[in-house]
């Protein structure tokens, strides 16, 4: 037992050491008060914010709840719970926590925040305007700023994305996040130079944030005694199980590897990081397979349909499509090199426009008339995106698979279809980190064979269905004879050449996909063939694809 006098004495010894980050000790003489008096709600609090500064989330909401039984109408345990909350990759969990302390943090500007990032990571029209809404009602905050810079990002505003992140840094000069989010920001607009200052200072501020690292090794090509490549190997060696984004430090050494040319090292880092991802995304050929013959039983139950003219003041848009890293990012910087063309990106607009029609609509009759509001809300988008723009091209990959439904609900789009050789298109996306949940066959040289002729499939359907609704292009004649293919390209999108599109490089625009340095520099010849350095590690994607010899 401890009097009231030894619980303060205790409480203000462990304060101090929470606050020098000796959190350990602090956790330890909050748990000898907490045995002695469970009652202490301060005690429950800080034990709380100790438990989610390690990532012990279960712990830290057991404590943050009996912080709150204790005192309900405390805002700061609230406001705390609910910042761990908002790590939570569940946002269903912030969601719910937010409902509840809504009679203690509804008048608090955190409380707009909060309900910014549920709108945000929903995709909800209304993120931005809740997190702008918090700092002009005082929220003075870092990541508020950092927030607020993703958003403007993923609404094409770069200027405003810069300028949010470097009001993240005036609050907060080593903030990680904020600095780790310029760097990409200075990447994807080719301010190399910048973005590596931007990258170095997020590792040093977080040494231990394993994404930073996968970040700085995309900037550019490592070299042999760059004193990065053997910290990395020293924070993998010493890593614990399960720490969080190690495959990206592990994808990291691996493309470090590659750039020093130690080929008979890739594989074993590659092998790591997408275990650890395939872990953590698993993934179902057979649900694949099975959307795609959806799709194309929706598509075969229309009736004809009689198509009309789309709305000329609105951007006509021309889909670049293909498997990842096929050469879709390099197609479409040629294009949109075009003065009459803006460069959308992989804009992932159409998709879920079309999947709610699908949804929707209880017989073909309904989605013979969905379809064409389908092209009208789509383009209305694109209109609002891109004011004034005759041309707008879109690069997400998947549209490939709703070939026929875009070629109804937008009669006059153009759609490029890249094509490139199996087993280097197979190697470059086993090399390479998607987006988490994204691309879940990525992580498997066997189920990416799966993939790609179930990709060849969908090409060949719509093939069959549309004749005429898209081009292909092949990435190695592109890479082979630059001009004249160039050439066709901008013919068959219906553009008249013009020179900028051969000096693509020059193109200053926003690319925001994992061949933003690539697409900086004249064409090279460098990856064509490249699996040929990896035959025996490439041994599983081979078998596999050449089990399937169906003609594409």
């Amino acid at each position: 037992m401890l009097t009231n006098d030894q619980i303060k004495k205790l409480y203000a010894k462990a304060q101090s050491a929470q606050n020098a980050g000796k959190l350990d000790d602090a956790a330890k003489l909050y748990a000898r008060i907490l045995k002695a008096n469970p009652n202490v709600a301060e005690a429950q609090f800080n034990m709380g914010r100790i438990a989610s500064r390690k990532g012990a989330v279960p712990q830290a909401a057991q404590h943050f709840e009996a912080a709150l039984k204790l005192k309900p109408s405390q805002p700061e345990i609230w406001l705390a719970y609910l910042d761990m909350a908002s790590h939570h990759p569940n946002i269903d969990n912030l969601d719910k926590l937010l409902t509840r302390a809504q009679p203690v943090t509804n008048d608090l500007p955190q409380h707009s925040f909060f309900k910014g990032l549920v709108a945000a990571r929903r995709g909800q029209p209304d993120a931005r305007l809740l997190i702008e809404q918090a700092i002009a009602t005082g929220l003075t905050s870092a990541r508020a700023q950092t927030e607020l810079g993703i958003l403007h990002a993923a609404d094409g505003d770069t200027e405003a994305a810069i300028a949010a992140y470097e009001a993240a840094l005036e609050i907060k000069p080593q903030y990680d996040f904020a600095l780790s989010r310029l760097a990409e920001m200075y990447r994807n607009i080719g301010q190399t130079d910048k973005a590596l200052d931007a990258a170095r200072a997020a590792i040093k501020a977080a040494p231990h944030v394993y994404p930073h690292y996968y970040l700085y090794a995309s900037l550019r090509k490592l070299a042999a005694d760059d004193p990065m490549i053997s910290q990395m190997q020293t924070m993998l060696q010493r890593a614990k199980k399960g720490a969080p984004a190690l495959n990206q430090l592990a994808h990291a050494l691996g493309k470090a590897m590659e750039d020093t040319g130690q080929t008979d090292q890739v594989f074993r880092y590659l092998d790591i990081a997408n275990g650890i991802t395939s872990k953590a995304y698993p993934y179902d050929p057979a649900q694949d397979a099975q959307t795609a013959q959806d799709t194309a039983d929706r598509y075969l139950s229309l009736p004809a349909l009689t198509t009309t003219p789309s709305d000329a003041s609105k951007p006509t848009p021309i889909f670049v499509t293909g498997l990842p890293r096929s050469g879709t990012t390099l197609v479409e910087q040629i294009i949109s090199s075009h003065s009459d063309v803006a460069g959308g990106g992989e804009l992932g607009l159409f998709g879920p426009i079309l999947q709610t029609a699908l949804t929707e609509a209880s017989n073909p009759i309904s989605l013979e008339k969905a379809v064409p509001q389908v092209g009208e809300a789509y383009r209305a988008k694109l209109a609002t995106r891109f004011p004034g723009a005759r041309y707008v091209t879109d690069k997400s990959i998947s549209s490939y698979a709703s070939i026929g439904f875009i070629r109804y609900a937008v009669p006059d789009a153009r759609i490029i279809v890249v094509r490139r050789d199996p087993a280097d298109n197979a190697l470059s996306i086993y090399k390479n980190m998607f987006r988490d949940g994204t691309h879940r066959y990525a992580t498997d040289l066997r189920t990416i064979a799966k993939f790609m002729r179930l990709f060849e499939r969908q090409l060949a359907f719509w093939q069959e269905q549309t004749p005429d609704a898209f081009s292909e292009i092949k990435y190695e004649e592109l890479i082979a004879d630059p001009e004249p293919q160039s050439r066709a390209l901008i013919a068959n999108v219906g553009l008249e050449w013009q020179d900028a599109c051969l000096s693509f490089y020059d193109n200053a625009r926003r690319v925001d996909t994992l061949s933003t340095t690539q697409v900086r520099q004249p064409i090279y010849a460098s990856s064509v063939g490249a699996w040929k350095r990896y035959e025996a590690n490439m041994a599983p994607f081979l078998e596999e694809y050449q089990k399937d010899t169906q003609p594409t």
